[in-house]
């Protein structure tokens, strides 16, 4: 009785919000004139239409036109803010994304279409984001960045991104309203708020914290916000189902039986339910009521138990996996079970013997770094790239295969329902989210290059020769990966000072797998352009920048071989030295390459809320943000698990005061093992008081040729 009030409450609550919330036409009016600029909505005429599906109920949208103006229509919400995205890009030559996300239309030029071109979408599914983007990208988000990524997922035709911002929120509120904790109590459960992807995957607790009271308030209405904005635009999120997680001392404080799931990089895991107990039901059930308290119901829920080696010793795993499904299902009836496949164990596969065809939904999260989807059975699969770990700076991308793959999967496999992007952070390399979220509109293959012109045109307004040799540069070098690197390769000048540096972080890798030289030449191309805007020097640093990282590769190697010679090994040391300060400068001079976007965004949270004060915003820069991107952990799990520098940021500002510092101090010790690294990098993420600007410094042309020339020579 108890739940079907419950259930009932949710369902009324439910029913009031959707007569409140914004028509389709209001939110779509309030999308356009966010993206273009106030008044955006009057000069494309947009409508949702749901007799426009295919016949098999495939998402359609035509661009076409309207009372001389150009209209998009689509048979849903998501068609429609697809098919603007796509009239912005092939129409209108504006490319909006993360450097760029929003513009002026009332000073752009808006063709109006001479013929209706029609694009029907094949993938039901179009899913977004891993746990991880929301420590190594959005942890330091204020809703207003939040909003401009919402907005972002609507023009690339996103209908399903992960949603976990307010877990936290959830779990406060389970431990202290329902089970006898404390405040304080949960906190010690609770991860700190850039850490808080591995705690809701169930690796670690605590870690970051603890927070304040003030922190879950704000995050309750960060999840409000972000929900509310989501469904409007016709995004289903992707909400955190139930895991079977429970802090590792719950048994004691209830007596309810939970199993250790041991260790995950020294920290240790929460505990998971005994899956036979009644209490498990019980808990489930107080879990996904608070859950629907704060985020509302959803048909989709991210379920990941055991995830990267869990200790599975006696655990009954297929009564585990029987008891989230069921426990999933008397929450929300008609929910699927979105589950991440990622280096799964035997006992993982098990899953799919225990969740009924229809009723799971399989993220196979690298298949672009493998050779496409595993076979999952007869379960639902959505083909998924990965092209970034750890937010690790790098130009680099598989844009030939991820097309070949996909194309290759959708003939294949009768079960490819979606595609997605599974990043581990973003904000870079953004051509190949442009060109992923384009495949499912697409009948066949795209043939690349052509795609990579059009998509230099769309990028910088205008079509020049220069600018498409500059892409087609790359994509026969950094973004023409064909093996399985995770990630961009690493940056030897943001690796612990060796003369031989194989990688930078534990699971990285510095060798290059392409010709160095094209991206120079990239870097020269770009530099011809008669180009100017944002997007032009975004990529123009972000180009410059990688053929420089790629230019220390083999500096370093010149430094080793002259340790037989004093006087030319002090000169290369200076010219390595030299290098890491230019490539500093360069990147201040774009606001998306300074850590001071990271570090201020961070601190900036704690004005979000009254009361809070100065020590707050350190405690978000100190221990959170400037911890999670060089040490990562406490030294067990920095140094005797490799966490450390494997969310290292090639970034203005860091560049000179972290990393160069750390190539210093070697040096000047003369090159001594014996250093303590993880306290040197501790005391630049928890007790250096720099305040990093966010405004860019020095003209990012004039710098960028400057450094072509000096490291490169003129051509």
């Amino acid at each position: 009785m108890k739940n079907t009030f419950v259930t009932l409450v949710i369902a009324l609550v439910s029913l009031v919000a959707r007569a409140s919330a914004p028509s389709q036409s209001a939110a779509l009016d309030a999308f356009l004139n966010r993206i273009g600029g106030d008044g955006a909505s009057r000069l494309i005429a947009t409508d949702v239409d749901p007799k426009l599906a295919d016949s098999d109920g495939s998402e359609r949208f035509v661009i076409t036109s309207k009372g001389r103006k150009p209209a998009v229509k689509g048979s849903s919400m998501s068609a429609v803010t697809a098919g603007i995205n796509w009239y912005l890009n092939h129409y209108a030559h504006i490319n909006l994304t993360w450097n760029r996300p929003n513009t002026n239309l009332s000073e752009a030029t808006l063709p109006v279409p001479s013929r209706p071109e029609w694009h029907t979408c094949v993938a039901p599914y179009r899913y977004y984001l891993n746990y991880c983007t929301f420590s190594y990208s959005m942890s330091t988000w204020t809703w207003e960045r939040w909003q401009q990524e919402i907005d972002w997922m609507a023009l690339h035709g996103i209908n399903m991104p992960l949603q976990i911002v307010g877990l936290d929120a959830v779990w406060y509120n389970i431990l202290t309203r329902h089970y006898g904790y404390s405040p304080a109590e949960a906190n010690e459960f609770v991860a700190g708020p850039c850490f808080q992807a591995w705690w809701g995957m169930n690796n670690l607790e605590g870690w970051g914290g603890p927070n304040p009271d003030w922190w879950y308030e704000r995050q309750a209405k960060l999840a409000r916000n972000i929900l509310e904005r989501e469904r409007q635009l016709g995004i289903e999120p992707v909400l955190p189902g139930y895991a079977g997680m429970v802090p590792s001392n719950f048994t004691e404080k209830t007596g309810l039986p939970a199993n250790s799931q041991g260790n995950w990089c020294r920290f240790l895991r929460p505990y998971i339910l005994d899956p036979n107990s009644d209490g498990f039901k019980s808990v489930a059930a107080t879990y996904y009521s608070e859950l629907h308290n704060l985020m509302g119901s959803s048909k989709y829920y991210s379920i990941d138990p055991f995830h990267e080696g869990a200790n599975t010793k006696g655990i009954d795993v297929p009564a585990a996996y029987r008891s989230l499904r069921n426990a999933m299902v008397a929450a929300r009836p008609d929910a699927k079970w979105v589950i991440q496949q990622w280096d799964w164990s035997k006992d993982q596969y098990r899953v799919l013997d225990q969740v009924e065809p229809g009723r799971l939904i399989v993220l196979d999260l690298f298949s672009d770094g493998r050779y496409g989807v595993e076979n999952y059975r007869d379960h639902e699969v959505v083909y998924c790239s990965l092209p970034n770990f750890g937010g690790r700076t790098g130009l680099f991308g598989r844009m030939d295969k991820v097309a070949d793959t996909y194309f290759k999967a959708r003939r294949s496999n009768a079960v490819l329902k979606g595609i997605g992007a599974a990043p581990e952070a973003i904000e870079q390399t953004p051509v190949l989210y442009d060109m992923l979220f384009e495949l499912p509109w697409m009948q066949s293959r795209p043939d690349t290059r052509a795609w990579l012109d059009d998509y230099a045109t769309a990028r910088y307004g205008v079509s020049d020769p220069d600018a498409r040799r500059a892409w087609q540069l790359l994509l026969e070098s950094a973004l023409n990966c064909t093996h399985g690197i995770q990630g961009p390769h690493e940056a030897v000048m943001c690796g612990r000072p060796s003369l031989n540096i194989k990688s930078v972080s534990a699971w990285g890798g510095s060798e290059l797998f392409y010709d160095p030289a094209k991206v120079v030449d990239a870097a020269r191309a770009m530099l011809r352009a008669p180009l100017q805007g944002n997007n032009y020097t975004y990529d123009l640093v972000d180009i410059t920048r990688q053929a420089l990282s790629d230019r220390s590769k083999t500096m370093l190697a010149e430094l080793a071989a002259a340790q037989s010679d004093s006087v030319l090994f002090e000169a290369k040391k200076r010219e390595f030295m030299q290098l890491i300060v230019d490539t500093d400068s360069l990147l201040n001079t774009h606001p998306s390459f300074m850590i001071g976007n990271w570090t201020e965004m961070a601190r900036d949270i704690a004005s979000e809320m009254p009361g809070t004060t100065d020590a707050h915003a350190d405690w978000l820069e100190h221990q959170n943000a400037r911890t999670l991107i060089t040490v990562w952990g406490p030294r067990p799990s920095s140094e005797l698990t490799g966490l450390h520098d494997y969310s290292y940021r090639q970034k203005g500002g860091m560049l000179r005061d972290f990393y160069l510092a750390r190539w210093r101090k070697w040096f000047d010790s003369g090159m001594s093992t014996d250093i303590d690294w993880f306290e040197f990098e501790n005391d630049w993420a928890l007790r250096d008081t720099t305040r990093y600007p966010t405004a860019p410094q020095g003209d990012a042309r004039a710098t960028a040729a400057r450094l072509i020339n000096r490291y490169f020579g003129e051509k």
